[in-house]
């Protein structure tokens, strides 16, 4: 269960904690003042003694209102703090202008009263325009599988049970987060959606805590960015592909980074299907905040397997190799495989429109691997380096795809340079 699931009943706590403390600083400030005026009415008994009490009441007072004004900032309520501040004013107007403790007491509770209702009004005209910026959606269309899926989890290697469960912890560790993650999002767009009294409850005008709390705001999603791809691909380039006729030998040798590249896969992995994304699925045919999938940090994984690779290559290697390319692999969209060929890297709202070719003759080969359960297969030809590395199901895909655990969904296709010799990948 997430610290989340359950933030309307403390969103409602909160605010009837917020409340009772209005009417204690209210009760607070209408006692003090009834006080300063009867010490005022009482000091006809000569100047010193009329400065003493004028002392003590303006210390009196002063660290009361010192004293509210540090608890509200204490418990993080920007309403509290402009309640007190609203109540210093009209203190000092209502000492200037010499107000009786009933006239002060309905100016000081109208003004509460209405810094209230525009603080719960703000929230949920915010909640109305997240709303249109969030509306409900299917996915159903979406989602439907031109080629038959499977009913029954697939056989995996051992090498592939592994790398399926390290990314299912990677998933699991990408949803946490109190000011970020999938359920704070996900919380936060449930809140959007939810009742417009819920929205005057959960403003965050009120405050009281919210830094650990969804928020309207924590509905919005950062806009996707279009990388290039390191090499832009060029038409009838063989040598960008896997179809020469020279035979592609596993790749073998101290020198090459396979933990960098499993690394580089799985982050890559995880970034494209981030948690954060998913948004709130109440069911498949009300889907809300959905981001489609995207390659969305690519920086992030040059600069990790960059630092990978030279960690665990030579000095005489330090050159390292080259990512030319990253290519997204269909495999339910169409009934035969196809791979998108796009200048920049995948992101599936841009994909509708875009050239896919056939599988080359290593993604051939590959996939069947892939098939057979294996995580990732890597294959070499002279300075030439290709690698296919799975995507499939893993238990937090639930959500939106109905298909068992370790089912593969699609793959990624990667070309490389070694960029120190032929032999150094052989």
């Amino acid at each position: 269960m997430s610290d989340f699931d359950n933030w309307a009943e403390r969103y409602s706590e909160r605010f009837i904690l917020m409340l009772c403390f209005s009417v204690i600083v209210l009760a607070l400030s209408f006692g003090v003042q009834r006080w300063m005026r009867r010490r005022r009415n009482g000091s006809e008994v000569g100047a010193n003694r009329r400065f003493r009490d004028s002392v003590v009441v303006l210390g009196v007072w002063g660290g009361l209102y010192l004293l509210l004004l540090v608890v509200s900032v204490f418990t993080m309520s920007p309403f509290l703090v402009l309640e007190v501040l609203a109540l210093l004013v009209l203190s000092l107007v209502g000492g200037v202008r010499k107000w009786s403790t009933g006239r002060f007491s309905v100016v000081a509770t109208v003004v509460v009263l209405a810094m209230i209702v525009v603080a719960g009004v703000r929230g949920i005209n915010q909640a109305e325009d997240a709303r249109r910026r969030f509306p409900f959606t299917s996915l159903v269309e979406r989602l439907e599988p031109a080629a038959a899926v499977p009913t029954e989890p697939p056989l995996l290697t051992k090498s592939g049970e592994a790398a399926l469960e390290r990314s299912e912890r990677i998933f699991e560790n990408g949803m946490k987060g109190f000011t970020s993650g999938y359920h704070f999002r996900r919380a936060s767009l449930e809140m959007v959606h939810a009742s417009q009294v819920w929205n005057f409850v959960s403003s965050e005008g009120f405050g009281i805590g919210r830094m650990l709390a969804p928020t309207i705001k924590g509905a919005r999603l950062a806009e996707l960015r279009t990388w290039r791809q390191p090499v832009a691909p060029e038409t009838d380039d063989v040598g960008s592909t896997g179809d020469r006729p020279d035979l592609w030998l596993p790749l073998k040798g101290e020198n090459v980074p396979r933990k960098a590249l499993n690394k580089l896969h799985e982050n890559l992995s995880f970034d494209f299907a981030e948690p954060v994304s998913f948004g709130w699925v109440r069911d498949l045919e009300h889907v809300t905040g959905f981001r489609p999938h995207a390659v969305a940090h690519f920086d992030r994984h040059r600069v990790t397997f960059g630092h990978k690779a030279e960690d665990e290559m030579s000095a005489k290697h330090e050159a390292g190799w080259k990512l030319e390319r990253v290519e997204l692999v269909s495999l339910l969209r169409s009934a035969e495989p196809r791979v998108y060929v796009s200048r920049d890297l995948p992101r599936m709202d841009q994909l509708s429109e875009v050239k896919r070719r056939p599988l080359d003759g290593f993604e051939t080969v590959a996939l069947r691997e892939l098939r057979n359960g294996e995580p990732l297969v890597i294959r070499s030809q002279g300075g030439q380096v290709k690698m296919m590395g799975a995507v499939r199901a893993v238990k937090q895909c639930s959500l939106c795809h109905e298909v068992p655990r370790g089912t593969l969904l699609g793959a990624f296709s990667y070309g490389f340079r070694d960029q120190t010799s032929a032999s150094a990948s052989e």
